[in-house]
């Protein structure tokens, strides 16, 4: 569904809006309450039609790689058609155990704040009453909003609930990014199915202690932790970053595999709940998805095999850039690989 704002004012908060038989009039009633700023505690008005046209969306449908809207009247092809005219961004909430939610990115998990949905094209239809909105980014998303000019200072607001995307419009471009599970699954499925983590239970027997946090433009600091074969580590990870990421460890020669199976985990609604660590049997250990100013501590048995072993962010996106390497030394000697 969508609400589209009516060009009418009430003295008080609209709740139930209803169509007279009689009349042809509908009649509004509400309340204040729940964040409004209207005059009056309370009202019943009635909205009648003058007989002028009235220029307003009357429909949509939502496509993978854009919006198509229906107006009640022509719209001026020489504005509608500008894609410079029109606005699109997109937000989602987290659902959970409190009340309310703020409003999350649509395309970086955990980050508060809107995203602005590049608008490449936008196509008149035949009849000159429907416009396709060209938005190759556009995802299932908790609210869509739209900012659409069909003439010379006239706009309209759709604010679309995004549950499911239609197949690609025909004649238009195409989208190339996969398309994510609704934020709403996401979050089901970590409520529900989200276990714990195995290496958060502490040790008394540690024999070496190390130190990861987040860098600058995706990167970890430091790039590179020395241990011995065998240790007991007591790694802690340390997130100061605005977004959130993890830290995973992997078994040496694995890191082109296990790269292809992160990028596939942003069409897995599990995967959150698995802290998006690939299921490829290569993952040695990993905290959690820390989210922005946390931290969290891991216990794990270094492998007794000497080597290099790669570390990611499993976060989706961030592999490719957020790598560095545990090396491990021969449990006896003092010589370290280099």
């Amino acid at each position: 569904g969508a609400i589209v704002p009516l060009p009418v004012s009430f003295r008080s908060g609209s709740h139930r809006g209803k169509f007279n038989d009689r009349d042809g009039a509908i009649y509004v009633s509400g309340m204040a309450g729940w964040g409004t700023y209207t005059a009056a505690d309370g009202c019943l008005q009635r909205v009648r039609y003058t007989g002028k046209s009235l220029q307003q969306p009357i429909g949509f449908h939502l496509h993978d790689n854009g919006v198509r809207i229906d107006f009640a009247e022509p719209v001026d092809s020489g504005v509608a058609a500008d894609p410079a005219r029109h606005f699109a961004q997109s937000w989602n909430y987290r659902y959970g155990g409190g009340y309310g939610s703020d409003e999350y990115s649509s395309q970086h998990e955990g980050l508060r704040g809107h995203d602005h949905l590049p608008i490449t094209a936008v196509q008149v239809l035949s009849g000159g009453r429907s416009l396709f909105l060209e938005i190759p980014e556009i995802q299932p998303v908790d609210q869509l909003h739209l900012l659409v000019a069909t003439g010379a200072g006239v706009e309209h607001d759709l604010v679309i609930t995004a549950n499911r995307l239609d197949g690609p419009m025909p004649g238009a471009e195409e989208r190339t990014l996969p398309l994510r599970p609704h934020p709403l699954i996401a979050d089901t499925a970590r409520a529900l199915n989200t276990k714990p983590n195995p290496f958060a239970v502490p040790s008394k027997d540690v024999t070496a202690k190390v130190e990861v946090g987040v860098g600058p433009n995706l990167s970890f600091s430091p790039r590179r932790l020395d241990v011995r074969a065998g240790d007991l580590v007591e790694l802690t990870f340390t997130n100061p970053d605005t977004v959130p990421h993890n830290w995973a460890l992997f078994k040496p020669g694995t890191l082109a595999r296990v790269g292809a199976a992160v990028n596939a985990l942003v069409t897995d609604p599990e995967a959150a709940a698995r802290q998006y660590v690939p299921e490829t049997g290569d993952c040695l250990a990993w905290t959690d998805i820390t989210p922005p100013a946390g931290k969290m501590a891991i216990w794990f048995r270094v492998p007794e095999e000497p080597g290099r072993y790669p570390f990611l962010c499993t976060f989706p996106g961030h592999w490719m850039a957020m790598q560095g390497e545990l090396v491990v030394a021969p449990a006896e000697g003092n010589g370290k690989p280099k």
